[in-house]
Protein backbone atom coordinates (compact mmCIF):
# COMPACT_ATOMS: atom_id res chain seq x y z
CA UNK A 1 0.00 0.00 0.00
CA UNK A 2 1.14 3.71 -0.81
CA UNK A 3 0.42 6.29 2.24
CA UNK A 4 0.66 9.81 1.64
CA UNK A 5 1.17 12.36 4.44
CA UNK A 6 0.80 15.79 4.32
CA UNK A 7 1.72 17.96 6.62
CA UNK A 8 2.30 21.66 5.33
CA UNK A 9 1.05 22.91 8.38
CA UNK A 10 3.92 21.24 10.63
CA UNK A 11 7.51 21.11 10.41
CA UNK A 12 8.50 17.84 9.93
CA UNK A 13 11.81 17.30 11.73
CA UNK A 14 13.92 14.05 11.79
CA UNK A 15 14.29 12.38 15.46
CA UNK A 16 11.41 14.06 17.10
CA UNK A 17 8.19 12.15 18.57
CA UNK A 18 5.81 14.14 17.03
CA UNK A 19 2.69 12.28 15.76
CA UNK A 20 4.41 13.22 11.99
CA UNK A 21 7.47 10.86 12.82
CA UNK A 22 5.79 8.04 14.56
CA UNK A 23 3.15 7.22 12.44
CA UNK A 24 4.60 7.61 9.14
CA UNK A 25 7.52 5.46 10.29
CA UNK A 26 5.06 3.17 11.44
CA UNK A 27 3.40 2.95 8.32
CA UNK A 28 6.72 1.98 7.03
CA UNK A 29 7.77 -0.59 9.62
CA UNK A 30 4.55 -2.33 8.39
CA UNK A 31 5.82 -2.73 5.37
CA UNK A 32 4.64 0.00 3.01
CA UNK A 33 5.48 3.16 0.57
CA UNK A 34 5.63 6.27 2.87
CA UNK A 35 6.10 9.55 1.51
CA UNK A 36 5.57 12.70 3.74
CA UNK A 37 4.92 15.98 2.35
CA UNK A 38 6.25 18.99 4.57
CA UNK A 39 6.79 22.61 4.58
CA UNK A 40 10.10 23.62 4.20
CA UNK A 41 11.05 24.14 7.53
CA UNK A 42 11.88 22.24 10.72
CA UNK A 43 13.71 22.38 14.32
CA UNK A 44 16.75 23.30 15.30
CA UNK A 45 17.82 23.46 18.95
CA UNK A 46 14.18 24.30 19.47
CA UNK A 47 13.79 27.33 16.92
CA UNK A 48 12.55 26.71 13.36
CA UNK A 49 14.81 27.10 10.31
CA UNK A 50 14.58 26.89 6.59
CA UNK A 51 15.68 24.26 4.54
CA UNK A 52 14.48 24.68 1.30
CA UNK A 53 12.95 22.13 -1.45
CA UNK A 54 14.16 18.72 -0.22
CA UNK A 55 13.38 15.06 -1.64
CA UNK A 56 15.24 12.55 0.29
CA UNK A 57 14.61 8.91 1.65
CA UNK A 58 15.03 8.84 5.60
CA UNK A 59 16.83 6.41 7.63
CA UNK A 60 13.17 5.39 8.83
CA UNK A 61 12.11 4.11 5.01
CA UNK A 62 10.50 7.63 4.41
CA UNK A 63 10.55 9.50 1.91
CA UNK A 64 10.77 12.92 3.08
CA UNK A 65 9.82 15.94 0.31
CA UNK A 66 9.98 19.59 1.48
CA UNK A 67 7.87 22.27 -0.38
CA UNK A 68 8.88 26.23 -0.07
CA UNK A 69 5.53 28.13 0.72
CA UNK A 70 4.73 30.58 -2.22
CA UNK A 71 5.46 33.97 -1.38
CA UNK A 72 1.85 35.94 -0.74
CA UNK A 73 2.65 39.17 -0.17
CA UNK A 74 5.04 38.94 2.17
CA UNK A 75 6.51 36.06 4.84
CA UNK A 76 3.87 36.63 7.41
CA UNK A 77 0.97 35.92 5.78
CA UNK A 78 2.81 33.31 3.38
CA UNK A 79 3.24 31.54 6.47
CA UNK A 80 -0.40 31.77 7.30
CA UNK A 81 -1.60 30.55 3.89
CA UNK A 82 0.70 28.15 3.48
CA UNK A 83 0.15 27.66 -0.46
CA UNK A 84 3.07 25.24 -2.43
CA UNK A 85 3.74 24.51 -5.95
CA UNK A 86 4.13 20.98 -6.87
CA UNK A 87 1.63 19.25 -4.63
CA UNK A 88 -1.28 17.95 -7.21
CA UNK A 89 1.94 16.57 -9.36
CA UNK A 90 3.71 14.77 -6.64
CA UNK A 91 0.35 13.25 -5.86
CA UNK A 92 0.20 12.13 -9.14
CA UNK A 93 3.39 10.71 -9.52
CA UNK A 94 3.02 9.15 -6.40
CA UNK A 95 -0.54 7.64 -6.43
CA UNK A 96 -1.48 6.57 -3.27
CA UNK A 97 -4.20 4.52 -2.02
CA UNK A 98 -4.50 7.04 1.44
CA UNK A 99 -3.84 10.21 2.08
CA UNK A 100 -3.66 11.77 5.54
CA UNK A 101 -3.91 15.17 5.15
CA UNK A 102 -2.78 16.83 8.83
CA UNK A 103 -5.39 19.15 8.98
CA UNK A 104 -6.49 20.90 5.98
CA UNK A 105 -5.79 24.82 6.80
CA UNK A 106 -3.18 25.64 3.59
CA UNK A 107 -4.46 26.97 0.27
CA UNK A 108 -2.81 23.70 -1.67
CA UNK A 109 -5.79 22.00 -0.01
CA UNK A 110 -7.01 22.02 -3.40
CA UNK A 111 -4.72 20.03 -4.99
CA UNK A 112 -5.38 17.00 -2.78
CA UNK A 113 -9.43 17.47 -3.62
CA UNK A 114 -8.83 17.12 -6.86
CA UNK A 115 -6.54 14.36 -6.87
CA UNK A 116 -9.60 13.01 -4.27
CA UNK A 117 -12.08 13.91 -7.03
CA UNK A 118 -10.02 11.87 -10.03
CA UNK A 119 -9.39 9.01 -7.50
CA UNK A 120 -12.17 8.45 -5.58
CA UNK A 121 -10.82 4.97 -4.02
CA UNK A 122 -8.15 6.47 -2.68
CA UNK A 123 -8.99 6.63 1.04
CA UNK A 124 -8.55 10.96 2.35
CA UNK A 125 -8.34 11.31 6.26
CA UNK A 126 -7.57 14.71 7.67
CA UNK A 127 -7.45 15.54 11.24
CA UNK A 128 -7.63 18.70 13.67
CA UNK A 129 -4.74 19.72 16.24
CA UNK A 130 -5.89 22.88 16.54
CA UNK A 131 -8.14 24.08 19.53
CA UNK A 132 -9.19 27.51 21.96
CA UNK A 133 -5.85 27.37 23.94
CA UNK A 134 -3.52 26.61 21.21
CA UNK A 135 -4.66 29.04 18.32
CA UNK A 136 -6.89 32.14 17.32
CA UNK A 137 -5.65 34.39 20.19
CA UNK A 138 -6.48 37.51 18.67
CA UNK A 139 -9.13 39.12 17.05
CA UNK A 140 -7.97 38.72 13.41
CA UNK A 141 -6.37 35.06 13.68
CA UNK A 142 -9.70 33.66 14.98
CA UNK A 143 -11.94 35.84 12.76
CA UNK A 144 -10.14 35.67 9.65
CA UNK A 145 -7.71 33.27 10.05
CA UNK A 146 -10.05 30.53 11.38
CA UNK A 147 -13.52 30.99 10.68
CA UNK A 148 -12.95 32.40 7.02
CA UNK A 149 -10.11 31.26 5.66
CA UNK A 150 -9.57 27.53 7.47
CA UNK A 151 -13.46 27.03 8.01
CA UNK A 152 -13.57 27.45 3.96
CA UNK A 153 -11.05 24.95 3.15
CA UNK A 154 -12.33 22.75 5.67
CA UNK A 155 -15.40 22.56 3.93
CA UNK A 156 -14.19 22.31 0.84
CA UNK A 157 -12.80 18.88 1.59
CA UNK A 158 -15.22 17.79 4.09
CA UNK A 159 -17.58 16.15 1.08
CA UNK A 160 -14.44 14.13 0.23
CA UNK A 161 -13.31 12.92 3.35
CA UNK A 162 -13.64 9.15 4.66
CA UNK A 163 -13.01 10.40 8.02
CA UNK A 164 -12.38 13.42 10.22
CA UNK A 165 -10.01 12.48 13.23
CA UNK A 166 -9.86 14.50 16.83
CA UNK A 167 -6.89 14.41 19.22
CA UNK A 168 -9.15 15.24 21.59
CA UNK A 169 -12.43 16.96 22.76
CA UNK A 170 -11.31 19.94 22.87
CA UNK A 171 -10.16 19.52 19.03
CA UNK A 172 -13.52 18.66 17.96
CA UNK A 173 -15.20 21.15 20.02
CA UNK A 174 -13.03 23.50 17.71
CA UNK A 175 -14.10 21.90 13.99
CA UNK A 176 -17.63 22.40 14.99
CA UNK A 177 -17.95 25.27 16.32
CA UNK A 178 -15.33 27.25 14.21
CA UNK A 179 -15.01 25.45 10.95
CA UNK A 180 -18.50 24.07 10.88
CA UNK A 181 -17.88 20.39 10.56
CA UNK A 182 -20.78 17.68 10.93
CA UNK A 183 -19.85 15.12 13.46
CA UNK A 184 -20.97 12.10 11.40
CA UNK A 185 -17.92 11.41 10.01
CA UNK A 186 -15.56 12.29 13.34
CA UNK A 187 -13.51 9.43 14.87
CA UNK A 188 -11.36 9.92 17.97
CA UNK A 189 -7.27 9.55 16.73
CA UNK A 190 -5.28 10.67 19.64
CA UNK A 191 -1.66 11.21 19.59
CA UNK A 192 0.21 8.07 20.44
CA UNK A 193 3.32 6.56 20.88
CA UNK A 194 5.99 3.67 20.65
CA UNK A 195 4.78 0.81 23.21
CA UNK A 196 8.17 -1.08 24.71
CA UNK A 197 8.78 -3.95 25.60
CA UNK A 198 9.29 -5.06 29.20
CA UNK A 199 13.41 -5.82 28.19
CA UNK A 200 13.19 -2.26 26.25
CA UNK A 201 12.35 -0.45 29.11
CA UNK A 202 13.83 -2.14 31.65
CA UNK A 203 17.19 -1.35 29.69
CA UNK A 204 16.09 2.36 28.99
CA UNK A 205 15.24 3.09 32.81
CA UNK A 206 18.29 1.63 33.79
CA UNK A 207 20.32 3.55 31.66
CA UNK A 208 18.80 6.29 32.10
CA UNK A 209 19.21 6.74 35.48
CA UNK A 210 22.40 5.89 35.35
CA UNK A 211 23.40 8.71 32.99
CA UNK A 212 21.80 11.01 35.59
CA UNK A 213 23.14 9.99 38.45
CA UNK A 214 20.78 9.33 40.57
CA UNK A 215 20.51 7.26 43.69
CA UNK A 216 18.42 4.16 43.78
CA UNK A 217 16.01 5.47 46.27
CA UNK A 218 15.52 8.86 44.87
CA UNK A 219 12.21 9.75 43.21
CA UNK A 220 12.97 10.34 39.03
CA UNK A 221 11.11 14.12 37.81
CA UNK A 222 11.19 15.43 34.20
CA UNK A 223 9.30 18.35 33.17
CA UNK A 224 10.41 19.10 29.10
CA UNK A 225 9.21 21.40 26.13
CA UNK A 226 9.63 25.08 24.62
CA UNK A 227 9.86 26.42 28.56
CA UNK A 228 7.65 29.37 28.40
CA UNK A 229 5.20 31.11 30.80
CA UNK A 230 2.33 28.99 29.45
CA UNK A 231 4.41 25.74 30.57
CA UNK A 232 4.52 26.65 34.72
CA UNK A 233 7.53 26.23 35.06
CA UNK A 234 8.14 28.81 37.68
CA UNK A 235 4.95 27.63 39.61
CA UNK A 236 6.53 24.30 38.99
CA UNK A 237 9.88 24.95 40.32
CA UNK A 238 8.69 26.83 43.55
CA UNK A 239 6.12 24.23 44.71
CA UNK A 240 9.42 21.85 44.42
CA UNK A 241 11.68 24.51 46.28
CA UNK A 242 8.44 24.22 49.21
CA UNK A 243 9.03 20.67 49.95
CA UNK A 244 12.98 20.35 50.70
CA UNK A 245 12.34 17.31 52.52
CA UNK A 246 11.22 15.63 49.27
CA UNK A 247 14.28 13.02 47.76
CA UNK A 248 13.50 13.44 44.89
CA UNK A 249 15.66 15.00 41.81
CA UNK A 250 13.88 17.47 39.31
CA UNK A 251 15.18 17.18 35.13
CA UNK A 252 14.32 19.68 33.24
CA UNK A 253 14.60 19.46 29.34
CA UNK A 254 14.17 21.64 26.61
CA UNK A 255 14.46 25.29 24.77
CA UNK A 256 14.13 28.66 27.12
CA UNK A 257 12.49 31.60 25.95
CA UNK A 258 14.81 34.63 26.49
CA UNK A 259 12.35 36.63 28.65
CA UNK A 260 12.47 33.47 30.63
CA UNK A 261 16.01 33.00 30.36
CA UNK A 262 17.54 34.64 33.53
CA UNK A 263 14.21 34.14 35.69
CA UNK A 264 14.69 30.33 35.32
CA UNK A 265 18.41 30.40 35.24
CA UNK A 266 18.33 31.67 39.27
CA UNK A 267 15.44 29.24 39.87
CA UNK A 268 17.75 26.06 38.85
CA UNK A 269 20.45 27.27 41.17
CA UNK A 270 18.64 27.78 44.00
CA UNK A 271 17.84 24.13 44.58
CA UNK A 272 20.65 21.76 43.94
CA UNK A 273 17.87 18.73 43.37
CA UNK A 274 17.19 20.53 39.88
CA UNK A 275 18.67 19.84 36.97
CA UNK A 276 18.46 21.81 33.71
CA UNK A 277 19.76 19.35 30.77
CA UNK A 278 19.25 21.61 27.53
CA UNK A 279 17.38 20.35 24.46
CA UNK A 280 17.00 16.58 24.14
CA UNK A 281 16.66 14.70 21.23
CA UNK A 282 13.44 12.11 20.70
CA UNK A 283 15.51 8.96 21.99
CA UNK A 284 17.43 10.71 24.42
CA UNK A 285 13.79 12.33 26.19
CA UNK A 286 12.47 8.75 26.08
CA UNK A 287 15.35 7.65 27.67
CA UNK A 288 14.75 10.08 30.36
CA UNK A 289 10.82 9.49 30.49
CA UNK A 290 11.56 5.70 31.19
CA UNK A 291 14.02 6.58 33.92
CA UNK A 292 11.39 8.93 35.57
CA UNK A 293 8.87 8.25 38.07
CA UNK A 294 6.50 10.88 37.27
CA UNK A 295 6.39 13.49 34.14
CA UNK A 296 5.34 16.57 35.07
CA UNK A 297 2.99 18.93 32.99
CA UNK A 298 1.37 21.69 35.36
CA UNK A 299 0.83 23.76 31.75
CA UNK A 300 0.02 23.83 28.44
CA UNK A 301 -0.35 20.83 26.39
CA UNK A 302 2.52 18.73 24.70
CA UNK A 303 2.88 15.50 22.91
CA UNK A 304 5.33 14.30 25.42
CA UNK A 305 2.73 13.28 27.87
CA UNK A 306 1.32 10.78 25.34
CA UNK A 307 4.73 9.39 25.16
CA UNK A 308 5.24 9.52 29.20
CA UNK A 309 2.09 7.22 29.04
CA UNK A 310 3.58 4.98 26.45
CA UNK A 311 7.01 4.86 29.06
CA UNK A 312 4.75 3.87 31.73
CA UNK A 313 5.09 7.08 33.37
CA UNK A 314 2.89 8.53 35.81
CA UNK A 315 1.98 12.03 34.87
CA UNK A 316 0.90 15.42 36.95
CA UNK A 317 -1.14 17.66 34.45
CA UNK A 318 -3.64 20.52 34.15
CA UNK A 319 -7.26 20.00 33.98
CA UNK A 320 -7.54 20.59 30.51
CA UNK A 321 -10.34 19.19 28.94
CA UNK A 322 -8.73 17.46 26.18
CA UNK A 323 -7.09 15.50 29.30
CA UNK A 324 -9.95 15.14 31.16
CA UNK A 325 -12.15 13.93 28.88
CA UNK A 326 -9.93 11.40 26.99
CA UNK A 327 -7.16 10.41 29.03
CA UNK A 328 -7.37 9.91 32.64
CA UNK A 329 -7.02 5.97 33.39
CA UNK A 330 -6.47 6.77 36.92
CA UNK A 331 -2.60 7.67 36.14
CA UNK A 332 -3.08 11.08 36.95
CA UNK A 333 -2.45 14.14 39.37
CA UNK A 334 -4.22 16.96 38.57
CA UNK A 335 -3.09 20.47 39.68
CA UNK A 336 -4.38 23.81 38.95
CA UNK A 337 -1.67 25.58 40.51
CA UNK A 338 1.28 26.46 42.47
CA UNK A 339 -0.53 25.19 46.01
CA UNK A 340 -1.94 22.08 43.79
CA UNK A 341 1.88 21.26 42.76
CA UNK A 342 2.68 21.91 46.27
CA UNK A 343 0.37 19.50 47.96
CA UNK A 344 0.85 16.49 45.69
CA UNK A 345 4.77 17.21 46.15
CA UNK A 346 4.07 16.34 49.70
CA UNK A 347 1.93 13.62 49.33
CA UNK A 348 4.52 11.90 47.27
CA UNK A 349 6.95 12.69 50.13
CA UNK A 350 4.75 11.01 52.54
CA UNK A 351 4.07 8.12 50.78
CA UNK A 352 0.41 8.53 50.29
CA UNK A 353 0.87 8.64 46.43
CA UNK A 354 1.94 5.33 44.98
CA UNK A 355 3.51 5.98 41.66
CA UNK A 356 4.46 2.75 40.53
CA UNK A 357 0.98 2.61 40.54
CA UNK A 358 0.30 5.47 38.69
CA UNK A 359 2.99 4.30 36.29
CA UNK A 360 1.24 0.81 35.80
CA UNK A 361 -2.04 2.64 35.01
CA UNK A 362 0.07 4.41 32.34
CA UNK A 363 1.05 1.42 31.00
CA UNK A 364 -2.59 -0.32 30.52
CA UNK A 365 -4.14 3.09 29.49
CA UNK A 366 -0.99 3.56 26.51
CA UNK A 367 -1.48 0.12 25.51
CA UNK A 368 -5.10 0.58 24.87
CA UNK A 369 -5.54 3.74 23.30
CA UNK A 370 -2.09 4.91 22.04
CA UNK A 371 0.04 2.03 20.85
CA UNK A 372 0.92 3.99 17.12
CA UNK A 373 0.83 0.17 15.51
CA UNK A 374 -3.11 0.01 16.63
CA UNK A 375 -3.34 3.77 15.22
CA UNK A 376 -1.01 3.35 11.63
CA UNK A 377 -3.38 -0.09 11.12
CA UNK A 378 -6.37 1.92 11.43
CA UNK A 379 -5.10 4.13 8.00
CA UNK A 380 -5.10 0.12 6.26
CA UNK A 381 -8.77 -0.56 6.49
Amino acid sequence: MKIAHIGLAAYYTEGMTYQDNQLSEQNARDGHEVLYISNAAKYVNGEIVDTGYEDSLLSSGVRLVRLPYERIVNGYLSEKLRKVKGLYTLLCDFAPDVIFSHEFCYLSAGDVIRYKKEHPEVKLYTDIHTDEKNSGRNWISMNIQHKIIYRALYQKAYPYLDSFFYLSQERKDFAVKHYGMPEDKMEFYPLGGRILTDSEYEALRNEGRAELGVKEDEVVFIHSGKLDAAKRTEELLNAFAAVPELNARLFVCGSIPKDMEEKLTDLFARDERVVYLGWKTADELIKLLCAADLYLQPGSQSATMENALCCRTGVMLYPHLAYTSDFDGGNVLWVENEKDMEKEFNAIRSGSIDLKELGKKSSLFASEYLDYRKLAARLYE
